[in-house]
């Protein structure tokens, strides 16, 4: 008994509990993720194109003419003059040079495309859409798939604006922009007494953006200051009185269905931020999930086929240590869904087929001890001896061949595309629960089987000795 490694044991029963935990939990509450070719919803590329400085410094530019405006106000009239002097200069402070430098040779930047998918994951959270996922795809492009959701043109406007919030007065002065924006949500709000309640977005400034709304408010009073969305006017509605509080209110009209889209799209928008690249569809697709429900019966029942085939061949080339690899297998597909569902990842195309892989995997990694065992007890070691010289030797390649196959894995996921990375992440949750039943349950159960039973058929257990070599 002295041969028995009884915290082999221990360790398989604690990861098959926990797997079979992790199996029942998410499968009971819905946790299951299927990808976009299995669920159905909205498959979108994106390609990212610089703003050009003109364009970018638009905002800034206006600005400036607003410092210029509160300056001759506190000049003479006819003192013109130095203000045109401090417009050119203030001109030169406020050039984005981040932006030029990208701008001049037409390039993205890294960091302007990963904040460009910062923003892009906010609105499409804000959606309430859940399971989503926005990866980067070489130097300029952005992949959106939404499982679960059909509507492609409410999801390309919200996705694909750049999204710009501008106050103007009537002379086209910018007052206040998006940038100064701390929070943005959509609410219902009575506008008058006995009128119905309208679709509105509550806008809370921040402490340099309240200050700005404030003073644009006090000097436009009894004028109207006109809400833009990029090139969208919104409204422009008339200032009765100056607003020091830095509230500001959004009004779509009516209580309608589009008006009630409108204002939560444009919630969205402004919470998510503004996109500091122009974002043009190159492809827009809708995945029905009809192909997606065939799929996955059919997939239950070639897995089902499978691992019936793959125990009976076992069964018949290895007899009891077919058994015992089969008892290995079945508590490979436990651990291995087990920690598929507890680090929540998606079922998709690419992930069955790893999954099918890894399956051979997981009987390859018994087969090579198998044949290992088999071969030293041709030479006339005893079942046990047979069965640790089995393992020191097989060992080496089983683990060797796998840590080749994680390193390829890893740089998949490194640098492959969504579905890469899934098929990846899949493909190397199966080498590591393949590993770990190898490990300690089948080594675990051969031991204490030799260890109880020195004297073992070697035809029971698929074994031929020395004397039958002759």
């Amino acid at each position: 008994m002295k041969r028995i490694r009884w915290g082999q044991l221990i360790t398989i029963v604690v990861v098959v509990a926990i797997s079979l935990w992790s199996i029942v939990y998410n499968y009971n509450s819905n946790q299951v993720k299927y990808g976009l070719d299995l669920r159905g919803g909205v498959h979108l590329v994106l390609e990212a194109e610089a703003i050009t400085t003109s364009e970018a410094l638009t905002e800034e530019k206006v600005v400036v003419e607003e410092t210029a405006t509160e300056t001759s106000t506190e000049n003479n009239a006819n003192d013109e003059e130095p203000v045109e002097k401090e417009v050119t200069e203030e001109k030169l402070v406020v050039t984005n040079e981040d932006l030029n430098a990208s701008t001049e040779t037409n390039q993205i930047t890294s960091e302007e495309l990963k904040l460009a998918k910062i923003v892009i994951e906010k609105r499409i959270n804000a959606l309430g859409v859940s399971e989503a996922t926005v990866s980067i795809q070489g130097n300029s492009r952005i992949i959106v798939d939404i499982p679960g959701y059909s509507d492609i043109d409410q999801a390309k406007d919200i996705i694909g604006r750049v999204a710009v919030l501008t106050f103007k007065d009537e002379e086209g002065n910018v007052l206040v922009t998006g940038k100064n924006l701390k929070k943005a949500e959509f609410a219902y709000q009575q506008m008058e007494q006995t009128g119905p309640r309208e679709p509105i977005v509550q806008l809370e400034w921040d402490e340099k953006g309240k200050e700005l709304f404030a003073q644009g408010t006090q000097n436009n009073v009894g004028k109207p200051i006109s809400i833009f969305l990029d090139d969208e006017l919104l409204i422009s509605p008339k200032v009765n009185e100056a607003i020091t509080s830095g509230d500001a209110v959004i009004t779509f009209g009516g209580k309608n269905e589009e008006s009630i889209k409108e204002a939560q799209e444009v919630a969205i928008l402004l919470q998510g931020g503004s996109l500091p690249v122009k974002m043009t569809f190159l492809e827009e697709r809708v995945v029905g999930p009809s192909l997606g429900q065939d799929t996955i019966k059919n997939s239950k029942i070639g897995a089902i086929i499978a691992f019936l085939a793959i125990i009976l061949f076992l069964m018949l080339i290895y007899k009891m240590l077919g058994v015992m690899g089969a008892l290995a297998l079945l508590l490979y597909v436990i651990i291995y869904l087990g920690f598929l569902l507890g680090i929540k990842a998606t079922l998709s195309l690419p992930a069955i087929g790893a999954m099918i892989i890894s399956v051979g995997m997981a009987v390859d990694s018994n087969v090579i001890v198998f044949e290992r065992i088999k071969e030293e007890y041709a030479k006339g070691r005893t079942f046990l001896s047979a069965i640790g010289a089995g393992y020191a030797h097989g060992w080496t390649a089983i683990f060797d061949s796998n840590f080749a196959m994680l390193l390829a894995m890893i740089i998949l996921y490194s640098f492959g595309t969504t579905q890469i990375r899934g098929f990846a992440i899949t493909l190397v949750a199966g080498i590591v629960a393949a590993l770990v039943t190898s490990y300690f349950f089948t080594q675990f159960i051969l031991s204490f089987v030799a260890v109880n039973n020195p004297k073992v058929s070697g035809k029971l257990y698929g074994l031929k000795g020395p004397e039958k070599d002759d």
